[in-house]
């Protein structure tokens, strides 16, 4: 089945109506994992991985799926941390309103790489200043990084 929707569809739903994602935070020895951005929106600002969730997909498979294609790990999801609420994101010159399900994981299987969409993928102990700011605000909430 395929869930991926055109970029006319994905502006023309989501312009309209909340988007449903979830950002995955990652945890190992060595801290947070976070990714550098190489794509708008938020270019250059380091984030938590994370995604629409796919219609007939549940939050947690969304998750181990958003994972592996942004960071090539595997993970095990193992707790729901909360969420965060994007009112007015603008992607390509469209306004958006995006609620994102928080959900904890950690690290059991396959090697550190970045897809497209990342310059870099870095473990974190210390919040980044260069950062986007909902997921700044959230992991400073939950003292999840250190400032």
């Amino acid at each position: 089945m395929n869930n991926h929707l055109s970029d006319e569809e994905f502006f023309s739903i989501y312009g309209k109506v909340p988007r449903l994602a979830v950002d995955v935070v990652i945890r190992s020895d060595e801290g947070i994992l976070l990714s550098l951005r190489a794509i708008e929106p938020h270019k250059g600002l380091w984030h938590l991985p994370g995604g629409t969730v796919y219609r007939e997909e549940t939050v947690v498979e969304a998750a181990r799926r958003i994972a592996k294609k942004e960071t090539n790990l595997d993970v095990i999801v193992t707790n729901c941390l909360g969420y965060m609420e994007f009112l007015n994101e603008v992607r390509s010159g469209v306004s958006m309103h995006s609620v994102s399900v928080v959900m904890e994981a950690v690290h059991k299987g396959g090697e550190l790489k970045h897809d497209g969409d990342a310059e870099e993928l870095r473990w974190h102990r210390e919040q980044p200043e260069e950062m986007i700011g909902e997921h700044a605000e959230f992991l400073k909430s939950k003292n999840l990084l250190q400032k």
